[in-house]
This record gives C-alpha cells, structure tokens and sequence, in this order.
C-alpha cells in the first residue's frame, strides 16, 4: 500500500465532533422570549448598582420602574375600555339587525297578504251574486275577474306559472302522474297537464303535474320467439 492511499483511507474515517453546547446556545438563542430578556437585563442592571454601591441610582431605576408599571397598567385598562366598548357596540349592531330584519319580515307579509286581500274581497263579493243571482253569465264573469286578480298578484311577486304542454318531461320542473302509450308521439313528451306548477325565480315552489307519453313496444313475431 503506497502512502497516497493509506492516506486517503484516513480521510475517509475523520469524525466530526458537533459540540452540543453551541447547539444547546443557538437554540436557546432562538426561543428566548423577549420580556424575559428584558427583565434579565434589568436584574442585572440592578445587581451591578448594588455591587457598586449607587444608591442613589437604584433608587432613581426604581422610580423608573414603578412609572413604566403604572404606565402599562394605565395603557392595558385603556384597551380594556377599548375592548369593552367595541363589544357593546356590537351587541347594539346586532339587536338594531334583528330588529330591522323583523321589521322587514313583517313589511314583506304585509305587502303578500294586501295583495290577496283584494283577492278575497272578489271571492266574498261573488260569493254574494251567486248566492242571489242564479245567472251563469254574472258568475262567470266574476270568477274571470277573481281569477284575472289572481294572475296580477302572482306576477306582481315574481311567480311564474309553468304549462308544459306538448314539452319534453323535465323533473325539475314537472311531476309526471302516469304515462300513455302512443306510437304517434315521442317518449317523455307532455301530452296532459294535470295541474299547472308555479316558480319563483329559480325556486320550484310546485311543480306541473303531468301525464307523459311512451312509445308502445314493439310485438314479437311469432317467427322470430321460434
């Protein structure tokens, strides 16, 4: 074995030592905390003036740190108020919300129920005719203004009436009853409506009850079951 490679096979085992004092140092570098660090710093201070004899000193750094304790005291009661009234100020949001939120409910069903109050003054007033009056034209044409009444106020609240005759069935918006063979017609068109459904914007609040159609199925020749 030549001298180069004895030496490079000492290279290969050199171990590092780490020294755990340095990282238990720089750890705790990293997690001091800094009000600790502060009254460490004042101890010290302190210590050095009483080693030293400076009275007169520590009695002026003692008046020092009763100034800056009533400071802080003074400042955290100053948040504490701060705190306290921000909470009752939200409390009061949130009673003036729930107030104003009710008064809107009631605004809002006030306003549906006026509407329909006209509705059952026309209902009330045939009702009178019909009971006096046996003439099938008056009552019809009684029951056409009600029923023309009644169209105006749905639509004065945004509901649409869905008719789907002749349409293609849809689930979302129809309710198929039953169905009807039809060899004329195609599959899952709208061939009855049962009872027209209403909507609200894109809310279904009933929907079209329907009768759908459905292609007979086809007989089997007799030839072809052999």
């Amino acid at each position: 074995m030549t001298k180069n490679d004895k030496s490079s096979k000492d290279e290969i085992f050199v171990e590092v030592d780490v020294d755990d004092e340095d990282m238990d140092k720089q750890s705790k570098d990293i997690e001091i905390d800094p009000l600790e660090e502060e009254k460490k710093r004042v101890e010290t201070e302190i210590l050095t003036l009483i080693e030293k004899g400076k009275i007169d000193l520590i009695v002026e750094k003692y008046q020092d740190l009763l100034i800056d304790l009533k400071e802080e005291r003074k400042l955290s009661q100053e948040y504490l108020n701060t705190a306290q009234l921000v909470q009752a100020e939200f409390e009061n949001y949130k009673k003036r919300a729930y107030k104003d939120q009710e008064f809107s409910n009631h605004r809002n069903k006030a306003s549906i129920l006026q509407k329909f109050l006209k509705i059952y003054e026309d209902l009330d007033r045939t009702h009178l005719q019909t009971s006096e009056d046996s003439d099938i034209e008056h009552v019809r044409e009684a029951l056409t203004i009600v029923f023309r009444n009644m169209k105006d106020s749905l639509s004065d609240l945004g509901v649409k009436v869905i008719d789907p005759k002749d349409e293609i069935f849809d689930p979302k918006y129809h309710e198929a009853l039953y169905t009807t063979e039809n060899a004329e017609i195609e599959d899952n068109k709208i061939v009855e409506v049962i009872s027209k459904g209403f909507i609200l914007d894109s809310i279904v609040l009933k929907p079209a009850r329907v009768v759908i159609s459905k292609q007979p199925k086809k007989a089997v020749s007799k030839s072809n079951s052999d």
